[in-house]
């Protein structure tokens, strides 16, 4: 377990041999509850009413200037098929959801603790990392099929 952020050799040498590692309770459970919840907050408040401009004529353009301007935005992406063909959600958006991005870690207090923590920040520079800088966040959501 690294509940510090600090790396073992073994976990050192694996992360070396195939560019990964799996952390099991790297997270509290605390810190998955905050930000389960506060996501849960992001969530509720999102208005979705954007829906009813998708079309498949000008959906792909409407797209692409969305995930453009997300990079300094929290964004919300859809699942590919949470459309119905009037462009209204099929489900409710809980259910529709595949990912939150990109800047969860500048704007919200929840993440950015997270994120710019001491664990984070062990972790990489156990990884030998210089001088890190996150440059994207993501919570991805695990929806039923």
């Amino acid at each position: 377990m690294a509940s510090s952020g600090n790396l073992t050799a073994e976990q050192l040498d694996f992360f070396n041999v195939n560019g990964c590692l799996i952390l099991e309770s790297f997270s509290s459970k605390e810190e998955i509850r905050k930000m389960r919840d506060r996501m849960a907050e992001l969530l509720d408040g999102f208005d979705d009413s954007f829906s009813s401009i998708f079309s498949t004529k000008n959906q792909q353009q409407h797209t692409d200037d969305y995930f453009f301007e997300s990079a300094e935005k929290i964004s919300f992406f859809f699942e590919e098929n949470a459309f119905g063909e009037d462009g209204h959600l099929k489900q409710p958006k809980e259910l529709s959801i595949n990912k939150v991005g990109h800047a969860l870690h500048e704007i919200d207090p929840v993440f950015k603790e997270f994120s710019f923590s001491d664990k984070i920040s062990g972790m990489l520079c156990s990884l030998d990392y210089k001088r890190p800088v996150v440059i994207q966040s993501m919570y991805i959501f695990k929806v039923p099929s």
